[in-house]
């Protein structure tokens, strides 16, 4: 009897804290400053996903304000392909709640298609200095990109960043790294 009670409350401990990862909260920069933020960025690592399986290092993001449009984000991602050849596709992005507050949709569907509000991704910053590193993810966890200005990061800074993923309860041990840190 007492080894059925210890087994159920090794059980019961390991549902609860096998939880509380998906109970904390993902949180995105505030008071961000889009315009410090802009320019280009360098994947350091990411989550796998199925929309950069062909790609190659060196893998970089430009943002720019949409001359079109000032209150949207205009997103390049730009990599080499393993076929070597380099990929380029551009999307938009645009603030969720307030432009202080880093929360944004963005797509890359083509702009015909934009006003179906398909194809829209959550694209929140988690953490940035705006000089040397950002931390990008999903509110649902599927999506993490440690980001930087240039193609390479101290490892110091590589395991700040990943700290910061690891707080909000991102999975670090599926981490694709581009450059070594």
């Amino acid at each position: 009897m007492i080894n059925f009670f210890i087994k159920l409350t090794l059980a019961l401990a390991l549902i609860m804290f096998s939880g509380i990862a998906d109970a904390m909260e993902v949180t995105a920069v505030n008071n961000f400053t889009v315009s410090r933020y802009l320019g280009n960025w360098y994947e350091i690592a990411r989550l796998p996903n199925r929309f950069q399986n062909k790609c190659l290092p060196p893998i970089r993001a430009s943002y720019s304000v949409d001359p079109m449009d000032t209150n949207h984000i205009t997103v390049e991602n730009i990599c080499n392909t393993k076929d070597h050849h380099l990929h380029s596709i551009t999307g938009v992005a645009y603030f969720v709640e307030s432009n202080n507050e880093a929360k944004l949709k963005v797509t890359f569907v083509p702009k015909i298609l934009r006003w179906l509000q398909l194809g829209y991704g959550d694209y929140w910053v988690l953490y940035t200095d705006y000089d040397k590193v950002a931390v990008v993810g999903s509110p649902n966890r599927e999506y993490l990109w440690i980001l930087a200005r240039a193609p390479n990061l101290s490892h110091e800074d590589l395991l700040a960043a990943i700290d910061i993923a690891k707080k909000q309860g991102f999975d670090s041990s599926k981490l694709i790294y581009n450059y070594p840190g």
